[in-house]
């Protein structure tokens, strides 16, 4: 077990492409692909491929699965909405910025307005102060997107940063969805999948709808390296803010490419 132990009733469950070997004395999988024998005792706790854990047994083999990338996690619960702040960074949005901050209710929102050429003020948004908490801070020059981030970071006091770049819309639930994976003491960073917000209408827009670098693909898996998902892009991603504290947050110099650096930090 290289991770910190999983709380009891947590859950993780086997990838439907592994193989299970030998009547489930071993699973070949994973990414990259790994062969993980089984001890007698920990062929028992999987119950058609799912382990919950209730004990330090359990909790073990279920890091081992994760670590082994073979398994998914699948929380029980986790923090509230309550224990995040959205950081928006944004240069010349001001439309997409209004209606990100309208879907986002009851949160406390940091808006980092980037040296845009109209700047954003606090009273754009004061008919939104029903639906959130909002706070703008501007760069007077354009740093960058990175710093812009770390600005935003930099104000905030929760446990928890979600960064969602102004021209994206959440669909509804997704917080609570990706909240629970903070179960894992050992998790710092969680992802969604990031498709297209209209159906494309032109030849550039149906080549970006099936190829898009933003869009990592349906299925789940780990962000780790040399596996299927190395890295995931910051246009939507929550972190944990005492882990991204401890790497130096977004490098600065990096005007491109500063979230793949993040990752891999």
């Amino acid at each position: 077990m290289t991770g910190p132990r999983l709380p009891d009733g947590f859950a993780v469950q086997v990838d439907r492409r592994v193989k299970v070997l030998a009547e489930g004395a071993a699973l070949l999988g994973g990414s990259p692909t790994r062969l993980l024998r089984l001890a007698p005792a920990a062929q028992t706790m999987l119950d058609g491929g799912r382990l919950e854990v209730h004990d330090a047994q359990s909790a073990q083999l279920a890091r081992a699965l994760l670590d082994a990338t073979v398994a998914h996690p699948r929380p029980a619960t986790g923090p509230s909405h309550l224990d995040v702040t959205v950081v928006v960074p944004v240069r010349d949005n001001a439309v997409g910025v209004a209606r990100l901050v309208r879907s986002l209710r009851g949160m406390r929102v940091v808006v980092v307005d980037d040296g845009s050429v109209v700047p954003l003020q606090a009273a754009d948004f004061c008919e939104l102060a029903g639906h959130c908490d909002v706070r703008v801070l501007r760069h007077d020059v354009s740093r960058g997107p990175a710093a812009a981030r770390n600005t935003g970071l930099a104000a905030c006091e929760t446990d928890f940063v979600a960064f969602l770049d102004s021209d994206v819309v959440p669909r509804r639930g997704w917080l609570e969805a990706l909240l629970g994976h903070f179960c894992d003491p050992a998790v710092a960073l969680v992802a969604p999948r990031i498709v297209g917000l209209h159906e494309p209408d032109n030849l550039i827009a149906r080549y970006e709808a099936v190829r898009s670098s933003l869009d990592l693909g349906l299925r789940e898996a780990p962000v780790v390296p040399y596996g299927t998902v190395s890295y995931v892009p910051s246009a939507a991603i929550i972190c944990r803010r005492a882990a991204l504290n401890q790497v130096g947050g977004f490098d600065e110099s990096m005007h491109s490419g500063e979230d793949v650096d993040l990752c891999w930090r």
